[in-house]
């Protein structure tokens, strides 16, 4: 859902509530706040991001409020995550002091967001806490001023996994969260209930002497009522496809007959969810703990790692999703943990570290020479075609992960043409590969070019496909 329609669906609800609050509560106020969050979830490569809000507050007592807000933030840390975000909250604000100028609060309450830029992602619960305080402008406005801190009850309100050492500095668990810093105005009608009118003054008038009446006559003899015969209301009969007798949301009939669970447990396999969520929402069998036979039971995989409870391999990459979890740390919910361009799976099978980007494509060994298959370019010259960004892609990820390592490019052709001209060919495509990862961030004086020519042949000249091998470009790890 693009962004502008969930600000206008917000807006709508928002509006929806200061209607209604206005007719069930005099003591109501509306408001709205600007102001800057900053992640609390990839340490000092963290920064500021905009925040906006507006919110409906009813008064329960002069010192309590309850109010409900909806709004806008994004977090986001230098090279490590960016996320736009919708969040709906509601919190009690407690204000003992309202006698002066200044009205300090604390708030505490829970809602939730939800990422704007994968329409699957998940609803994160939030639990917003912080202080702030009030300063009358003029009679029915007030400045408003807060900060606070908002946690998260997962770790994935950034989109990704933190580290096993990577804990949240105030519950010592790897969940997310956030600061946030706003300034509002909010506005309430103070003329909203009307002043008592004063009462009249009282006049004393001097009575007049009322003439004693004479004595009432004697009372007519009352009949007395007969009662009518008491009607019997036959009592209703309670329909057995109705009784829910653990209250689990499933009807007894249904229980026994359709799901075969027990009608007087509410969660039949005991895994943390009760039969009806299991059977309506999550589409899982009630009757085993473990619906896709991963390791992790159906409670974990829906409410921790947030996993399918229907596939044991979430992210579909060949490792199943209590592997990866328990055996490997690896995230999975991303078939390429360290996002080196080689998913976990074959990481594992390579003996290689899947939360490690730096052995997933060249091996860089001191000595070792290997040639860039896929690097291409336009016929008799040195230019670069398209298909060619990806492998180099993978060789600039490799060398930006060693900064240690130096390289020597070497490039080859195939025997069409003079010497001179493919000596020349190969030096210049080689610098041209060279120029590439300069350009990306790679240090020139780790960097050596060399051209070849048609002087070292890997496969024949005498077949086009031959001199297609020989047509390419070599890297050389230097001792």
């Amino acid at each position: 859902m693009k962004t502008k329609t969930c600000l206008a669906i917000l807006a709508l609800l928002l509006s929806c509530g200061i209607v209604s609050a206005a007719y069930t509560s005099p003591g109501w106020s509306y408001g709205y706040e600007l102001g800057l969050a900053r992640g609390d979830n990839a340490g000092s490569a963290e920064n500021f991001g905009p925040l906006v809000g507006g919110h409906v507050q009813l008064e329960i007592f002069k010192f309590l409020f309850l109010r409900v807000g909806a709004g806008y933030t994004q977090l986001h840390a230098s090279q490590t995550y960016k996320t736009q975000t919708i969040k709906a909250d509601y919190r009690f604000i407690f204000e003992p002091y309202r006698q002066g100028r200044v009205s300090p609060f604390i708030y505490v309450g829970n809602g939730a967001s939800k990422e704007l830029s994968d329409s699957q992602a998940d609803v994160i619960p939030l639990t917003p806490m912080g202080i702030g305080m009030h300063t009358m402008i003029k009679p029915g406005m007030q400045l408003e001023v807060s900060t606070g801190y908002n946690l998260a009850n997962s770790d994935i309100l950034d989109g990704r996994m933190r580290a096993d050492d990577d804990k949240n500095r105030f519950t010592g668990r790897k969940q997310d969260g956030f600061f946030n810093l706003s300034v509002g105005l909010s506005f309430s009608n103070p003329g909203s209930k009307p002043a008592p009118k004063p009462a009249p003054p009282v006049t004393y008038v001097k009575p007049t002497p009322v003439p004693t009446p004479p004595p009432p006559p004697a009372p007519k003899p009352v009949p007395v009522p007969v009662p009518e015969p008491v009607k019997v209301v036959p009592v209703p009969t309670v329909d057995p496809n109705t009784i829910d007798t653990d209250g689990d949301g499933l009807m007894d009939v249904d229980e026994i007959n359709k799901y075969k669970t027990d009608p007087k447990k509410v969660d039949t396999d005991g895994d943390g969810l009760n039969d009806y969520v299991e059977v309506m929402q999550y589409k899982t069998n009630p009757l085993n703990p473990d619906t896709d036979g991963d390791g992790l039971n159906d409670y974990v995989e829906v409410m921790q790692y947030k996993t399918d409870p229907l596939n044991p391999d979430t992210d579909g990459e060949g490792l199943n999703d209590y592997v990866e979890v328990m055996q490997y740390k690896t995230n999975p919910l991303l078939a390429d943990t360290d996002k080196g361009s080689v998913d976990d799976a074959t990481e594992v099978r390579e003996n290689k570290n899947p939360l490690d980007p730096k052995d997933d494509v060249l091996d860089l060994k001191k000595g070792a020479s290997f040639s860039l298959e896929g690097v291409l370019f336009e016929t008799g010259k040195a230019t670069l075609l398209p298909v060619s960004i990806t492998i180099l892609e993978k060789a600039y990820t490799a060398l930006a992960a060693n900064p240690e390592v130096k390289i020597i490019i070497i490039g080859h052709t195939d025997n069409v043409g003079t010497d001179a001209n493919n000596q020349s060919l190969s030096q210049r495509r080689a610098d041209s590969v060279k120029n590439w990862l300069v350009t990306k961030g790679i240090d020139t004086n780790r960097i050596k070019t060399l051209g070849k020519g048609e002087s070292e042949p890997r496969a024949t000249n005498d077949t086009a496909a031959g001199r297609t091998l020989n047509r390419r470009i070599e890297f050389r790890i230097e001792d």
